[in-house]
């Protein structure tokens, strides 16, 4: 990694940006398309595991239960989709509470020097430098944008501050 000389005199922190009506809109449909798929991909994934139990289980045995012993498996797959389901509730509501900050805060934009770069199996980052010498504000950003900008590069990053997501990067260097 290559050691960049950072003046803080060039690095300006605008805060409390109102967001449009377009970006919260864009947002609460990304979310809520977020839960759909987990709430979906959590049932499939119970009927899945349900059938392959099924089959691992010998003939003899199966026809050896009683209906009581059904309803004993039925229960036991409603309490692991409870279970999960409430995990997923839980992690979205942290989102959500977020967000409603988010709303309420507005954005902030930065305009300063990409310090480093990180991905990781979710989602790719890259970190700023902040207005406060050694102050990082690490955010989640596009793939394309992370493909595109190199450590070093001046740019301007619209930003969510609680949810740290990425709305803009506008690239400063040819300014």
């Amino acid at each position: 990694m290559e050691n960049h000389q950072i003046d803080n005199l060039e690095i300006q922190l605008q805060e409390n940006i109102p967001l449009t009506e377009e970006e919260i809109k864009q947002i609460e449909i990304e979310q809520k398309k977020g839960m759909r798929i987990f709430v979906i991909t959590l049932t499939i994934s119970i009927l899945f595991l349900g059938i392959f139990a099924a089959l691992c289980v010998d003939k003899e045995t199966l026809c050896a239960l009683k209906y009581y012993d059904y309803i004993v498996f039925a229960g036991i797959g409603l309490f692991l989709f409870g279970f999960c389901y409430s995990i997923g509730f839980l992690a979205d509501k942290y989102s959500r509470y977020n967000w409603n900050k988010d709303k309420l805060k507005g954005k902030k934009k930065l305009k300063t020097v990409i310090i480093n770069r990180d991905k990781t199996e979710h989602a790719e980052y890259l970190t700023f430098a902040g207005p406060l010498k050694n102050q990082k504000t690490r955010i989640e950003v596009k793939e394309q944008e992370y493909k595109h900008y190199k450590i070093g590069s001046k740019v301007t990053v619209t930003y969510l501050e609680f949810s740290k997501k990425a709305l803009e990067i506008v690239d400063d260097s040819c300014l």
